[in-house]
């Protein structure tokens, strides 16, 4: 029976960006349904937590957007984006841009609140690791193989992104490198087409 994929995903979530990448560079076809997650009460009965990205394929639900990606990966006849001889550096590295992707999303989600909700403490702790993780990524950077891809890449790139659209891009002037690298991955079709928005 051909499987069929059902992707739940965000206009913005860089979580959910990350999954669709990988589906677009494995070549994997989905059905992806942009939703509004504090709406959908029909999630529930796949992912109790709702949170997107939430894979479903054929009614089995997949959850958390490294396990979609090791997924989507292992069903595709491409070249895998977890080689074995540097897996465990790939996952570290994807964890760090996860936890970059972190820092954004609970700032921004605390910028928005009501004044008198919002900790200003909160938000300057969070904008502090932002600029320490990125600062990282420079200090750490390696040049990676344009003709290989990697989960890694596509996740930091997607963390960048994102600290662009929620925060700023001031990264850029203290991070060549890293600038350099980010600015060529872009323009990827994969990168152009699953643009955060805020639709």
């Amino acid at each position: 029976m051909k499987e069929k994929i059902i992707l739940y995903n965000g206009p913005s979530s860089p979580f959910g960006r990350k999954t669709k990448v990988t589906s677009l560079i494995q070549e994997i076809k989905l059905d992806e349904k942009i939703i509004n997650v504090y709406e959908a009460d029909f999630l529930d009965k796949h992912n109790p937590i709702r949170k997107i990205p939430t894979l479903v394929v054929n009614g089995f639900c997949i959850i958390d957007s490294d396990n979609i990606c090791l997924y989507l990966d292992s069903i595709s006849k491409k070249n895998t984006l977890f080689p074995k001889e540097n897996y465990w550096e790939i996952m570290s590295n994807t964890s760090i841009a996860n936890g970059l992707m972190e820092s954004v999303l609970e700032r921004r989600m605390e910028t928005i609140r009501q004044d008198n909700e919002k900790s200003l403490n909160f938000i300057k702790k969070q904008e502090i690791r932002i600029t320490r993780t990125i600062e990282w990524l420079e200090n750490n950077w390696k040049n990676y193989n344009k003709n290989y891809l990697t989960m890694d890449q596509v996740a930091i790139a997607c963390a960048l992104d994102y600290t662009i659209f929620r925060f700023n891009n001031n990264w850029k002037k203290d991070c060549p490198k890293l600038t350099n690298w980010f600015e060529d991955f872009i323009n990827n079709e994969f990168m152009k087409s699953t643009s955060p928005s805020e639709k």
